[in-house]
């Protein structure tokens, strides 16, 4: 079964150009160069890999901000990129549940009851702005009020940050969210089938239970070794022809 190793590395291949397409569509207002992005995206991929509960994207988070100069970019970039995720991946668990399981299992409950807070809580940040800022300025004057004031400055901030990362640009990170899930189903049954493992279309969403909850999953260690394997790999080459285009200028 030869065949399938360049068929999986071109499919892991696509399924984190979809990825990575879905971070550069957050971050493209910042203006960041594609060489420094590229780098960073397989740099904090493989450290993803490695640590478990996706705490890898605390060191993304630094080196967003390190990027953009602005830390409110590198933590809310982190999030939607993740919120993002969880909408594509519900958009393809909550069909698999209700056909193979008959009713949504715990994980997909709890994503899609995440995912509905965080839109709730979104949609409701400005009108609840407006309406508490006109009423704190004409009916309040002490201290608590102007403080109170200050916190929803605050507030407002991070919402304009939240909607310039993702104004005009909300359906192509779905869809890219998307491409990259339905890719990465195809690649996880061709890479079962090459170590002789069972996946049905049915085994998805205990895949995806075993990511959120660190149980023991045969599929998913050699996935995330072979995953990790390749991205240190790619990030080698990319320093490596990077330091050398850099040397090789400066002696120019």
């Amino acid at each position: 079964m030869w065949w399938m190793i360049p068929v999986l590395l071109i499919g892991f291949g696509l399924v984190h150009l979809c990825k990575m397409l879905r971070l550069y569509l957050v971050l493209m207002e910042h203006k960041i160069g594609f060489g420094k992005f590229i780098r960073m995206y397989f740099q904090t991929t493989f450290i993803n890999l490695i640590i478990p509960f996706k705490l890898g994207e605390l060191y993304r988070f630094f080196c967003i901000t390190r990027l953009t100069k602005v830390w409110q970019v590198g933590i809310l970039s982190v999030l939607i990129d993740r919120i993002f995720d969880m909408v594509a991946l519900l958009i393809v668990l909550v069909p698999f549940d209700l056909m193979f399981h008959g009713s949504l299992t715990m994980v997909t409950f709890l994503l899609l009851l995440v995912i509905l807070l965080f839109v709730i809580l979104y949609l409701s940040i400005l009108p609840t702005y407006e309406y508490l800022n006109h009423y704190i300025i004409r009916h309040k004057t002490s201290k608590r009020a102007l403080l109170a004031l200050k916190g929803l400055d605050v507030i407002k901030e991070w919402y304009d940050f939240t909607k310039n990362l993702i104004t005009g640009r909300s359906i192509l990170i779905t869809l890219a969210s998307l491409a990259g899930w339905v890719l990465e189903v195809g690649v996880l049954k061709l890479f079962s089938m090459y170590l002789g493992l069972q996946f049905g279309i049915g085994n998805f969403s205990e895949y995806i239970r075993s990511i959120f909850s660190g149980e023991s999953n045969e599929l998913l260690q050699k996935y995330t070794y072979v995953g990790a394997a390749i991205m240190l790999a790619v990030t080698v080459i990319l320093y490596l022809v990077y330091w050398i285009t850099r040397g090789s200028k400066k002696s120019a």
